[in-house]
This record gives C-alpha cells, structure tokens and sequence, in this order.
C-alpha cells in the first residue's frame, strides 16, 4: 500500500473518530453521564453531611424522648456543668434510658454524657458512691455528678424503667409499663446543683388528708425534704420551715397554734392552706384566713353546662394564665366538691392578693347539700367565686409572707391525679415552687407511660384512603407517564 493511500486512509479514520464525538448520540450519551456522576456526587455529599446531623424526630404518642420545657428551663438555668456518667458496657443498652440520656447534651452545653463500662472500670462507681450503693450498681444506672462541687446523685435504671407492679403509685391497669427517665434525671441533676434546700412541714392532728404517694413523688423529684408536724406539742413552727402544709384539716386548729402559725407568717414564712368540704365549725382556722384577707364559705360549690366534669360539683375552673402559678398548667383542672373562697371586704393594706383559678358567673354554692338536689335552690349564694388564691403580706422592704389557698383538698388526691389525664398535680408543685427556698429552678416531671396507642380509623376513611391508594395514585402515575412518553415520541 503507498504512502499516500495510508495517509487517506488515517484521515479518514480520525475524521470517523472526530465526528463520532460531535454528533447527536455521543453528545446525548455524554450528557447523560455527566448527569449520572453528578447526581451520584449529590447523593455521596448529602450523606456525608446528613450523617453529620441529628435530624430524628421522636414521634411517640407520649413524645417519651422529647425533653420537656420544664427540664429546658431547669438546665438553662444551672450555675455550674455537670455530667452524667452512663454504666452500661457496649451493646447492653436498654434503648428507652439511652435516646433520653441522649437528649441532655443537645438541650445544654452544660450538660455531658459519658459512658463507662462498668465491667471494665470496677472502681470507677466508688468514686462518687458509698460501698453499698457502689457494690449494687447495674448496668444502665447513672450517676449524676456536679463538674464544680463533686456533688453526686445515683439513679437505678430500675427507677427509670418499671411496670407498675413494682410501684404502687402506679396501678392504672395491669402490666403497664412507665418510662420516668427524664423525671429521675432532671431531679438528679437538680439536686447536685443545689446549694439550698426546701424543707416542708405537714401539719398533723387534724383529721387531714393524708399526702398521696403521687404529690410525695413530685415533692421527692423536686427535692423537697418533708416532715410533719405536730403543732400542738411544740413551742413555734420549726426555725427551719420553709413552708407549712396545712393539708384538708376537717377539725379546727387550736387558738394556740393559729398563733403560732401566725407568729411564723409574720416573720416572713409562706403557707399552703388546702380546705375540705364537709368541714365545721372552724373558727380558729378561718380567722387565719380572714388575718389574710380570704373568707371560706362553707358549702358545695356547683356549676352550669359547661363548667363541670360528670357531676356539677366537679368544677372545671378558669385559670388566670398571667399567674405565674396558673401559667404554667397547660391540661385540664377539676376541682372536686370545693368550697367558696372570696376575698374579705376591709382587708390589709398590705395584701396583695390573686385570684389565679375562678368559677363562671353561672356557679352557686349549695349550702344544703342534703336535700338530695342539684339545680340551685332558693337560698344558695351565687358565684363566682376563688378556686386557688395567693396572698403576699410585705411585713417590711426586705420580707414578706406567702400564702397559697386551694378551694379543694380532693383535687390533690391521688384519686384524682395518678390517672395523669388532668393536670391538677402541676397547680400544687406550681405552688411549691413559689414559695420554695432552693437556689435552683425546681420541676418535677412525671412518669410517661409505654403504653401503645393505636390509630382507629372509621369505615368511610378507610374506603377513602384505600382508593386514594389502590386507585387514584396509580391511575395518576399511568397518566402522567403516558403525557410524557408521547410528547417526546411527537418530537
């Protein structure tokens, strides 16, 4: 073959070669390559980042791994750091203590979580444990340690994850489970921070009703220290209290211990004064509250349509929500079977006094109840009236006294709170909180039950949905597909 011939031929080779990228398929092909890389690219760049990133969402019914506001607020406000040392060694976590655990670093920089394997480090317990409490850990306890102080709190992971067969405050119904993660932790956390203490006295000799197992949790959460008292027997309130529970007293306090009582007020000591109904001839007991500027009405406070739950001496009451006690309660209060409570005409100057949860206009206290009747009779006084009152009496510019009244001892029952479908608990530890000593914010959180709920659909959505489903969507994509194949297909 000449020269010449060879030299044709390759032109014409590298011609073929040359075109082959610069015409419509090779464009089209490399084109759809690029897209394939970069979309791959994309997708490498997307993960890696989103790794990076906590984007969960808890979507429990109950929101078991979701902080409360509560809790926020408590570690917004610490002094000082602290970290919760985890004990579990890899792959023995139980999952419903370790997403909450998870929570509290992310909720404050304050806070750290760190794990120890208690298997590898022995010892590591006995550093902020007593032997006992050391020689008993288990895996999934945590120890909840001030980085400042070295303060400690130890919390069992058999109290914060339990059937309520191994608690009798919780008996709702058999073989139900709790998760009180947050509750033990958060109380932890708030007990190693504080400097001060709150210390409450119950009142005793009375005939009062006892403080169920349900408020002696939130009072133990809160870290209050509480005692009774028995008055009668002692010279003065204890120079310690810091608050005085007088509890559904259904027989009057003695002429002495009002005065008492009222020798503690005046040097600046705060109350909580829960009334019963079906209690009288308390005359002792309602010249304190008239001291304070209250008047208790004897009798059964009713309402109208509306205004009451089941029975019309069940008061579903308004709350004031610009009270700080009120503000925080976001679920529904009844009041069971109260008494009237108003304000006393030609009370101190000095009194402030708040009105935070009220009746309708419509309400009437029924001074017989025994008439068998539930509409309003010709001598029942109308409403409205006080459900929940505080009372602020400044003895000088530097002290003053505190008082909390609640027109019903029955509201706080565990009767009436353990169910957890009303948020009467929250009024009371609202209360406390107010006249608590503690240096540092103080919450209790309860228990959330593991309990599975289902979503119940009726026959008419379930048909709908089916063909939303079965029919429409498919259909819908068929359509949409052919629309695109043949407007390419005419081009």
């Amino acid at each position: 073959m000449s020269r010449e011939l060879r030299t044709a031929k390759m032109k014409k080779s590298s011609g073929g070669i040359k075109k082959s990228f610069t015409n419509k398929k090779f464009k089209s092909g490399a084109y759809s390559s690029f897209i394939t890389i970069l979309v791959i690219a994309i997708v490498v760049v997307v993960n890696l980042v989103f790794g990076k990133l906590d984007l969960s969402s808890d979507l429990s019914s109950n929101s078991l791994f979701t902080l409360s506001k509560d809790t926020k607020k408590a570690l917004k406000s610490a002094k000082n750091s602290v970290t919760l040392y985890y004990l579990v060694t890899d792959g023995k976590e139980t999952e419903y203590i370790e997403k909450v655990l998870d929570q509290y670093p992310k909720a404050s920089s304050k806070v750290k979580l760190k794990k120890i394997d208690p298997v590898v480090n022995p010892g590591f317990a006995s550093k902020y444990l007593s032997e006992s409490e050391a020689g008993s850990v288990a895996q999934n306890d945590v120890i909840v340690v001030n980085d400042s102080t070295k303060n400690s709190s130890y919390v069992q992971n058999t109290d914060m994850y339990y059937s309520n067969t191994d608690y009798s405050s919780y008996t709702q119904s058999s073989g139900e489970y709790y998760l009180d993660v947050e509750g033990k932790i958060t109380s932890a956390i708030q007990k190693v921070l504080a400097e001060k203490k709150t210390k409450m006295y119950i009142l005793k000799g009375h005939d009062e009703q006892e403080v169920g197992t349900t408020m002696s949790t939130s009072f133990s959460k809160m870290n209050i220290d509480t005692d009774e008292l028995t008055l009668y027997s002692e010279d003065k309130v204890p120079s310690d209290c810091d608050i005085l529970l007088i509890n559904g007293a259904t027989k009057d306090i003695s002429k002495e211990e009002k005065n008492k009582i009222l020798a503690y007020m005046k040097k600046g000591g705060n109350a909580v004064i829960n009334l019963q109904y079906g209690t009288k001839d308390t005359p002792n007991l309602r010249a304190l509250l008239k001291y304070y500027g209250l008047n208790e009405q004897i009798g059964s406070v009713c309402e109208t349509q509306g205004n009451y739950y089941n029975y019309v001496n069940s008061v579903i009451p308004t709350l004031d929500s610009s009270n700080e006690i009120a503000s925080g309660v976001s679920g529904v209060v009844v009041m069971p079977s109260p008494v009237g409570i108003s304000k006393f005409k030609g009370a101190r100057k000095s009194l402030t006094i708040s009105e935070f949860m009220t009746t309708s206009k419509g309400s009437y206290l029924k001074l017989d109840t025994s008439s068998g009747k539930a509409a309003k009779e010709k001598g029942d006084i109308d409403g409205p009236f006080a459900m929940g009152v505080s009372v602020t009496d400044k003895i000088d510019d530097n002290k003053s006294a505190k008082l909390v009244v609640y027109a019903s001892a029955y509201a706080f029952s565990d009767d009436v709170i353990s169910t957890n479908q009303l948020d009467n608990g929250s009024l009371f530890t609202n209360a406390v909180k107010l006249l608590s000593n503690s240096d540092v914010e103080e919450t209790s959180i309860n228990a959330k039950s593991l309990s599975y709920t289902y979503v119940s659909l009726t026959q008419g959505t379930q048909f709908f949905w089916a063909t939303v489903i079965i029919i429409i969507i498919p259909v819908g994509l068929l359509i949409t597909g052919f629309a695109i194949w043949f407007s390419r297909r005419r081009k």
